[in-house]
């Protein structure tokens, strides 16, 4: 499918480096492949972690975003609030649906890749979002939608998911997802922590031992007419 060079694809993503967590591999052997790619990050913002006290800005996450993005090859990217990091649950939700659907009308992809919901509230409400705005629409036949995964769903409140399981070999492209991960500078964390270089790689080695491989993505199919 992805090695066809023929599928258009987009991923959306809560925050800048969602992407390279849940979608890295994807993003490099897509592009690769040479199908198109669009990744669209829903919410920057200046921030203040509370672990450090370091104030990050707005204009460095997206900054972020692109280098880690050129790393995987991918050049198509847009961020939808620049002021909105941890706050999407104050904004209407017709407001974050009507967005989706315009850039899924304008894509019009074939793949789409959403967010897995976690315990933070910014991924339950794109979630929910995105699960509105791929409503079946008889004009526009996606073939695969499909939940991502990254390390903070080992955190949440419906432990299994009902739904087809998909592994994606990224055993030649893991170091290119770690070295896009580390453009990401500003929310690295140290290696015992889930969101560093360390984890997302045995987090990468434990799903390819679940599937037979040396590294890969897991993924949730919520809707496929690939068949």
């Amino acid at each position: 499918m992805i090695s066809s060079g023929k599928e258009r694809i987009l991923i959306i993503a809560p925050h800048a480096d969602d992407e390279v967590l849940g979608c890295g591999g994807l993003i490099e052997k897509a592009c690769r492949f040479n199908n198109e790619v669009k990744v669209v990050v829903v919410a920057v913002g200046d921030i203040t972690h509370t672990h450090s006290g370091e104030k990050v800005f707005a204009e460095t996450r997206i900054s972020e975003l692109k280098e880690a993005l050129e790393v995987l090859g991918c050049v198509n990217f847009e961020v939808m609030y620049k002021d909105k990091d941890s706050l999407l649950d104050t904004i209407p939700r017709n407001e974050i649906i009507s967005k989706l659907d315009t850039i899924i009308d304008s894509f019009l992809p074939t793949l789409v890749f959403i967010p897995l919901p976690s315990y933070h509230q910014d991924h339950i409400v794109l979630f929910e979002a995105c699960f509105a705005s791929l409503r079946p629409n008889p004009n526009h036949l996606i073939k695969l939608i499909a939940v991502y995964e990254y390390p903070l769903i080992s955190w949440q409140f419906k432990k299994f998911w009902n739904t087809g399981e998909l592994y994606l070999d990224i055993s030649e492209t893991i170091e290119k997802k770690i070295e896009a991960f580390l453009k990401h500078k500003s929310q690295r964390r140290p290696a015992k922590h889930l969101i560093s270089p360390e984890s997302v790689k045995k987090w990468a080695e434990m799903r390819g031992l679940e599937s037979g491989l040396e590294y890969a993505e897991k993924y949730y199919i919520l809707r496929s007419h690939i068949l």
